[in-house]
């Protein structure tokens, strides 16, 4: 339950992000490092490797750009 709260508040913060910046795995990376440099509290309960925990779950809401 823990974690689904803090995925819920991860993923909202990666949504108020321009479409611009969430097209890549590169930004997933590089966001879950800043979210956890920057908000600490937010991601207090994820245990073992957050950066990676946190890139996975943002790994399928990437906006591909390209489509259409």
């Amino acid at each position: 339950m823990v974690n689904q709260d803090a995925r819920a508040r991860v993923l909202e913060e990666w949504f108020r992000l321009p479409e611009s910046r969430r097209s890549h795995a590169t930004d997933a990376v590089a966001f879950a490092f800043r979210l956890l440099r920057d908000q600490p509290q937010l991601c207090e309960t994820l245990r073992g490797n957050a950066p990676e925990l946190i890139t996975n779950w943002l790994m399928s809401h990437l906006h591909n750009a390209n489509l259409g």
